[in-house]
Order: structure tokens, then C-alpha cells, then sequence
């Protein structure tokens, strides 16, 4: 199985909020990952990404947008659209496939790479659920690895085609210029810059420094920051500092009080509460046990056998998904001719 994991950076390090890339690799044009509880941070790249709920609930701000996802739900992401998770339920599981839209459209996809598909069966009728189960049959596969079978690569592979294929050839869709746009460059930049500056800091004072610096009210950059990153202010720049407390108690001998005054917490009830709530136990039990230095998507013993029994439950739709994607049916029959060197028609 596949898991895409958080780094395990050391905690004073920072630049990529700790997430790690794991897009398609230039040989294979598609990577394929299991998580559970995690908190991934504002992102975006050129490859689509496909997500779908094993299990629990799951939060997501797509381009602006909340999406609030549950078990079975299934979004699809354009490529270059800006998202993340802000929370997710404890005993969340969820899979995922990142398809190097390029890819396929130079393989002959005419048009893959310009659309906007529109998949997020939380806004569908139930009937949509039929049509997206064939895309859970083929990302259980492609996640469900043979390990020691020398033909696996070249089976994944063409997993991966058949679910850029069914995408292309049964999920709705609209050209990018028929859409709202995605999010501009300089808005992109404009909140990594913010979420760079902040550093941290609960105060005031320092939020109306970069509204200025940025050319904006107060107000303004506040409505921004949560659009964008579907969480407020403070409770972003709270959550970083518990992030820092967490490192702190792993890297240093330093007292719990020390640590937690050092990080703006001035009222030990208030601390020990907000850190139970992210990272699910007391400091004390934090620095005492192995946990992950923020909420991430290593899974546990439990988590993986149940995903297995989910996943498998889901790929032995595999023939049906293939033959939809690739098969010869509905008004397309009447496109069919005989390709090949001994064709009779072509004498």
C-alpha cells in the first residue's frame, strides 16, 4: 500500500508548512496515497487530484470553497487549483490519486488537460454515486500493490490509464474558459507571503502590519485569509504555535511552563485544552509517547487492515470500471470500423 506521509522535519524548519510533495513521478505520471487524520497545508499543483473518503469525515477549502466531505464521498481537483485540508474527524481515512494531466493529453486525451471536471458527489444526486463508483474501483487497485510481481508497474500503469480514459470519458466537465478561474498568481503569492510573515504571532498589531504592508484593510486581509485558507486568523497562528510547543517538547529539556510562555500561552488551562484538541493528548503524554510532531497521515496498524478491507471491497469492481472506460458502448458503436493492415473495406 502506498501512504504519502508529512516529513518528519525537524521542528524549527519551515518554508513548506511540512507537506510532502508526492505528485506523479516523470516515469509513472501518477502516485497514489492513503492518509488518515491530518491537516495538510494551502497547496496547489499541475497535476488533478482525486480524493476519496474511506472512512469518517473529512474538511476541505478548494479554491475558496468549504467542501464538507463524509464516508464515500468523492471530489475531483483540477490541476492548479489551490486547496486544503483544515480538519479532519480522528478516525478519518482517505485515498487519493495525483494524474499528470499533461501526460495524458500528449497520449492522446485531446482537450484532458483544459477541463474542469465537475465531480463532487457531495453536491449530486445519489445516482451520481453510480457513476463515480467505477473511479473507487480503480484507485483501490492502483493503491493495492502486488508487491514481488514483476508485472505490477506495468499493471498500475495501465490502471492509471483507464481512470484518466472513464474521466474523460464519462465525468461532466466544463472548459476552463466557461469557469470563474482559478485563483491569480499574485493572489497565490499574496497568501504565501501572508502565511510566511505571520510566523507564528497571535498580536494584532502585527496582522495590521501586513494588511499595510499589503495594501489592504485589516478587514479585507481577514476575509482573504479565510476564504483561501478556510480557517481564521488566529486560530491558523494558534495552531502554529502549538506546532512550535510540540517540536519544543521533543527537542528540548526545557519545562512544559517554559515551553508554553516562550509560544504567547499565558493561561496554562487555555494551553493544556488547545493542545489536547490538536494533537489528542496532554503535553506531558506528548513528549512522554511517539506521537507525530503535528496531526498527520501516518496510519496505524488498525488503520491499514481496515483500509485494505475497504480498498478491496471497492477494486472488485475493476472489470466493470475497465469496460466503461474503454469499451464499446452507447452511440459510440455507430463510430466503430475495423482498424487493421487486412481491413476488406479498404480494398
Amino acid at each position: 500500500m502506498n501512504v504519502a506521509y508529512l516529513k518528519a522535519k525537524p521542528w524549527q524548519e519551515s518554508g513548506d508548512c511540512g507537506f510532502e510533495s508526492h505528485g506523479p513521478s516523470e516515469e509513472f505520471h501518477c502516485r497514489a496515497f492513503v492518509h488518515g487524520y491530518a491537516d495538510v497545508p494551502y497547496h496547489w499543483h499541475r497535476e488533478m487530484e482525486i480524493l476519496f473518503v474511506l472512512r469518517g469525515r473529512f474538511r476541505l477549502v478548494v479554491d475558496g470553497q468549504a467542501c464538507e466531505m463524509g464516508e464515500d464521498d468523492l471530489i475531483v481537483i483540477n490541476a492548479d487549483v489551490p486547496h486544503n485540508s483544515t480538519s479532519t474527524s480522528r478516525d478519518a481515512l482517505v485515498c487519493g490519486v495525483h494524474l499528470d494531466v499533461t501526460h495524458f493529453e500528449r497520449m492522446g486525451l485531446t482537450g484532458f488537460a483544459s477541463r474542469e471536471y465537475l465531480c463532487r458527489t457531495f453536491l449530486h444526486s445519489r445516482s451520481f454515486l453510480t457513476k463515480v463508483a467505477p473511479i473507487k474501483a480503480l484507485m483501490a487497485r492502483l493503491i493495492l500493490d502486488q508487491v514481488n510481481r514483476p508485472e505490477e508497474m506495468l499493471a498500475r500503469q495501465t490502471i492509471a490509464n483507464l481512470i484518466a480514459c472513464y474521466l474523460y470519458r464519462w465525468i461532466p466537465y466544463q472548459t476552463a474558459e466557461a469557469g470563474n478561474g482559478l485563483l491569480r498568481p499574485d493572489s497565490r503569492n499574496r497568501i504565501l507571503r501572508i502565511m510566511d510573515t505571520l510566523g507564528g504571532q497571535d498580536d494584532a498589531q502585527h496582522l495590521s502590519e501586513i494588511a499595510e504592508a499589503e495594501g489592504l484593510t485589516l478587514s479585507h486581509l481577514s476575509r482573504l485569509f479565510k476564504r483561501h485558507l478556510g480557517i481564521g486568523y488566529r486560530d491558523y497562528s494558534q495552531n502554529l504555535r502549538l506546532d512550535n510547543c510540540a517540536g519544543e517538547l521533543r527537542a528540548t529539556d526545557d519545562t512544559i511552563s517554559t515551553i508554553m510562555e516562550r509560544n504567547g500561552f499565558g493561561n496554562p488551562a487555555v494551553f493544556y485544552n488547545k493542545f489536547r484538541a490538536r494533537f489528542g493528548c496532554s503535553p506531558a503524554e506528548f513528549r512522554r509517547g511517539r506521537r507525530p510532531l503535528r496531526p498527520q497521515s501516518l496510519l496505524t496498524d488498525e488503520d491499514t487492515t481496515e483500509a485494505l478491507m475497504r480498498l478491496t471491497g471497492h477494486a472488485a469492481g475493476v472489470g466493470k470500471a475497465a469496460e466503461l472506460a474503454v469499451g464499446l458502448s452507447g452511440p459510440a458503436k455507430r463510430q466503430v470500423v475495423i482498424n487493421g493492415p487486412h481491413n476488406p473495406g479498404r480494398a
